[in-house]
């Protein structure tokens, strides 16, 4: 129980509870003694008083009751009354008893009494808290706020209602739901009208100009039809977020926003091994390299939630790191973190950390990722980040007793055409050989592109809508696999939870989105037309592939018991291999960007380097001519 201190307003409540069980004490014995009270029988009431309402107060006080607020009185408040009554009941029972004054109470003042108090203690909250809402809100909100179509009539529609009525932005005008079992109910006061694709319709009769979805959790299929339903009507399309994305928050009006792309994209809620998580990450210290990334963050995040001993980040860039390190101490104040600026290719620095915090577990998300900044002119910068980095940190965990170390790779390891994916593909090689000879458990999980971490394709997009146009897509036929960065850091986490040691795990990234659609979902969501945004293609750029794979050609996968998650059963890599290999990486020129490619197919065999020139850009087309071919 928490700690509590009376107040004024506690000690109202108690006066106020007080009064209520006599009140109950008197109405229970004038309703069942017709004859009425003797001036004897008062006089025994008025004692019996005295010993019950402090015997109640205290108990209600340790029930919680005097913790709460009467203006946000609630359901579990309610329940809270009834189990105090009941408790106290008997104990005021015992105490008249013992007393000897209990002679005129019977099993029907017993039965009756808690339930005038349980009456009188509720609603007399109750009725606090419409008052207090009715003056700051008026009725129900009355005609203030913007008329809006809640589309869903489930648990979080209701919910959204309870929010909206507080709200002077917004005014609930009705539901739309295809469960014809709720068409014409009333839900807090707000009328089911009729099924989702009646929205044109009540959109022009009551001249509505916005709709809220209020279905988190379901399939994308339906949320792409509510959507397309949204635009027929000409209304501006709102949701609230998902129930992966806001475990135990509420839907309100500060959690409305507008449809976003990823909630159009093809992919389910992530179920995820909580006991599993729980052991792998409570009170462990953990540490993330590449902390201030978009990967890198979100696992910062979620690894706060199960409550290890200490987080450890590790990042190069300072402005970063400050962001990533002030939220995690603003939303999680009892956890330590340690925020260490370093390069992760520095040895001394990343053994110096590892000596200091002794992490039982690393996740390395610190790389290089941008195709065509590492293709050119920084091929070797890439390689000493992505590899030796990777090795230098693998090393030291091994050397410092780290009991598992999860590399954060990528699908364009997979038969690499590119820089960026060879050496990414070549750091998972360095795990699997330090593997060999190590007691600290390596995994390598691989995945595709995520929604809005830097680089993404999403925030350029978006940059180049809300500046007219035109938006460059390089390819008519660019396809490729996505995932929101909540739910690949999950997968990540999940991984390292059922790793072994030595696996190459791939996610299930669902199907693959052609980049051009992407393009056109963006633009719709804008409120804007094709025809006033064009799409330009601008022809592949250097190391791109028109589409990618999760698997290499000599590879193959097996289950796992998570249905987003598969092993790769990658080539084997012979530990004497990785002598050569530092020797390479260590050498003390730089080497050309040509030479780096030409080394990078000795130890990557199923490299094969696309380097072209730039190509012209396409002639600028209007999608509206030109379909999606």
């Amino acid at each position: 129980m928490k700690t509590f201190e009376p107040d004024a307003r506690a000690l109202a409540a108690a006066l106020h509870d007080g009064i209520a069980l006599c009140i109950a004490f008197l109405g229970a014995s004038w309703l069942l003694d017709v004859d009425g009270l003797s001036s004897v029988e008062a006089g025994g009431l008025l004692v019996s008083f005295a010993i019950a309402v402090p015997i109640q107060v205290t108990i209600n006080y340790l029930f919680g009751i005097y913790q709460g607020i009467w203006r946000y009185t609630s359901l579990p408040d309610i329940q809270r009354i009834v189990f105090a009554v009941l408790f106290g009941s008997v104990a005021i029972s015992i105490a008249l008893h013992l007393f000897g004054i209990d002679n005129r109470f019977g099993y029907r003042e017993y039965v009756l009494y808690p339930l005038f108090l349980i009456g009188l203690m509720s609603l007399s909250r109750m009725a606090f808290r419409s008052f207090k809402e009715w003056s700051l809100y008026g009725r129900g909100g009355g005609e203030q706020g913007t008329g809006v179509i809640i589309l869903g009539a489930g648990d979080a529609a209701v919910g959204l209602v309870k929010e909206l009525s507080r709200s002077h932005e917004w005014r609930a005008v009705g539901f739309l739901d295809d469960d014809e079992k709720k068409r014409g109910r009333l839900l807090h006061g707000v009328r089911v009208l009729g099924a989702l694709d009646e929205l044109p319709r009540f959109a022009q009769r009551l001249k509505l100009r916005h709709a809220i979805i209020a279905m988190p959790s379901v399939p994308y299929k339906v949320r792409r039809r509510v959507v397309e339903i949204c635009k027929g009507a000409n209304v501006v399309v709102m949701t609230v977020p998902t129930l992966n994305n806001v475990v135990g928050a509420k839907a309100g009006p500060a959690r409305i926003r507008k449809v976003a792309v990823e909630d159009l994209m093809k992919r389910e809620p992530v179920t995820l091994d909580d006991a599993g998580l729980h052991e792998l990450l409570t009170n462990k210290v953990v540490m993330v390299t590449g902390a201030g990334g978009s990967i890198g963050s979100e696992l910062c995040r979620q690894i706060a939630a199960y409550q290890p001993s200490m987080l450890v980040l590790y990042e190069m860039n300072e402005y970063a790191m400050y962001k990533v390190d002030e939220h995690l101490r603003e939303a999680f104040p009892e956890i330590p973190v340690a925020s260490i600026v370093g390069d992760i290719k520095n040895a001394r620095r990343v053994n110096q950390v590892m000596h200091q915090y002794s992490p039982a577990l690393v996740f390395h998300a610190a790389a290089y990722k941008h195709v065509p900044l590492m293709e050119e002119t920084n091929t070797w910068e890439a390689v000493r980040n992505n590899v030796l980095g990777t090795y230098v940190v693998a090393r030291a965990a091994i050397d410092y007793g780290v009991k598992k170390f999860v590399f954060v790779s990528t699908d364009k390891a997979v038969n690499p055409t590119n820089v960026m994916g060879a050496t990414k593909r070549l750091a998972e090689m360095v795990c699997q050989a330090l593997q060999a000879s190590s007691s600290t458990r390596f995994e390598m999980v691989r995945f595709g592109n995520v929604l809005g971490s830097a680089g993404s394709v999403i925030p350029k997009f978006q940059e180049q809508i809300d500046k007219g146009g035109p938006v460059t897509v390089t390819h008519p036929e660019m396809v490729r696999y996505f995932m929101s960065i909540p739910e690949a850091s999950q997968l990540v986490l999940q991984a390292g939870c059922m790793g072994l040691g030595g696996e190459v795990f791939v996610m299930d990234m669902g199907e693959p989105v052609k980049i051009v659609d992407l393009a056109r979902d963006m633009i719709r969501l804008s409120e804007l037309s094709e025809n006033e945004i064009r799409i330009v293609y601008t022809g592949l750029r250097p190391g791109e592939k028109l589409f990618e794979e999760l698997l290499a050609d000599d590879e193959h996968t097996r289950p796992t018991p998570h249905p987003k998650l598969r092993i790769a059963k990658a080539r084997e890599v012979d530990p004497g291999w990785l002598e050569g290999l530092l020797e390479w990486l260590n050498q003390d020129r730089i080497p050309t960007d040509s030479e780096v490619r030409r080394d990078l197919k000795r130890w990557v065999p199923e490299f094969q380097s696309q380097v072209r020139p730039r190509l012209a850009a396409i002639p600028q087309v209007r999608t509206g001519t030109t379909g999606g071919n």
